[in-house]
């Protein structure tokens, strides 16, 4: 019976799909369980004869392939195609651990009652651990929201299917948030859910992945994304009257603004002029993006939430932040983090 449909968006990712796509084949699953879903968004480079490689050696993987639309609506083609029970996604630069389905899925995803099943991630370069798959959480998507806050990513769960399409979750045509937006989505929804353990994801830090890029054509359209993916997961919030357990709603909330670093670094690199940083602040204030809220009485945390909110409020400190974190965050400081993350 075919329980698990992967999905892998591709695009330009001959560096990487190989050892990706072996990693799947590891999983320990019979043949018959599973299928692999490959993207081609368009790929220039020698992606889609790999696709084409792959899927004519294993009858479980295959592949379609489209104009470049974007990764969002590759993983919405991918859903529409998959068969499987639980959909899962992986990135084609990333890979899986031995097995780490097999142990970390399989024992939930013959119970009725789950909709989606939540595992670990690590860096690519993190020591790699045996894979420990006991059950540290079961209930409601509220109650780990109290936990744990909104997830950030949407291949750290597998999702039922029937789940997805009851709920009409997909992803929005953002560059850079809708992986954050399909998650809240997804806990926000309030699934029933299991978290083990396990640890079995591998994330390989790809300097030309969407969330490294760097120019400013491309990260002015990722702020524009981020502040608007921000709103639609407000609208959720109301949409699913989250307002009614206000321990949830909090803790939404403080998860929200925890994560809005990430957009205001787009921001200063944005390099806007006046008239541009009065547009961003308008449309930051009217999602409520900005101000940034107290989330945390931490004297690190509140020292950056202040430097957020002078940088939102003001063209000035907009300017001097921007200066230093383009001349000396960006280059030095940045890529140091990756690596000791």
């Amino acid at each position: 019976m075919l329980r698990i449909s992967i999905i892998i968006p591709v695009y330009n990712a001959e560096n990487y799909l190989k050892n990706c796509l072996e990693s799947v084949l590891r999983q320990g699953l019979a043949q018959n369980e599973y299928e692999v879903i490959l993207v081609d968004d368009g790929s220039t480079d020698n992606s889609l004869e790999i696709c084409e490689e792959y899927s004519r050696h294993y009858s479980q993987i295959r592949f379609v392939s489209q104009e470049n639309a974007g990764v969002a609506i590759a993983r919405n083609r991918g859903i529409e195609e998959a068969k499987g029970e639980f959909i899962g996604f992986l990135d084609a630069d990333d890979y899986l651990l031995d097995n780490g389905l097999k142990l970390a899925c399989y024992p939930y995803v013959e119970q009725g009652n789950i909709d989606v099943i939540h595992y670990y991630s690590s860096y690519d370069f993190w020591p790699k651990n045996s894979i420990d798959n006991i059950k540290d959480f079961e209930g409601d998507g509220w109650d780990l929201i109290i936990r744990g806050g909104l997830p950030s990513f949407c291949w750290l769960c597998l999702y039922r299917r029937s789940f997805l399409d009851r709920e009409k979750i997909r992803f929005r045509q953002y560059i850079v948030g809708e992986d954050q937006l399909f998650s809240s989505h997804v806990y926000i929804a309030n699934p029933h859910i299991v978290s083990t353990r396990a640890n079995i994801y591998r994330y390989v830090v790809n300097e030309g992945s969407a969330t490294t890029k760097r120019n400013i054509e491309h990260t002015r359209r990722c702020v524009v994304d981020y502040v608007n993916s921000y709103r639609d997961i407000m609208d959720l919030l109301t949409y699913y009257h989250v307002g009614s357990r206000q321990d949830v709603y909090a803790a939404c909330i403080k998860s929200l603004n925890s994560k809005k670093m990430f957009g205001v670094s787009r921001i200063m690199s944005a390099k806007f002029n006046y008239m541009e940083f009065k547009s961003i602040k308008a449309l930051c204030r009217k999602t409520g993006f900005f101000p940034v809220m107290s989330y945390s009485s931490n004297l690190k945390v509140g020292l950056m939430r202040w430097a957020m909110n002078k940088i939102m409020h003001s063209f000035f400190f907009y300017k001097s932040f921007s200066f230093l974190f383009n001349r000396i965050v960006t280059p030095y400081i940045l890529p140091k983090l990756r690596v000791n993350l």
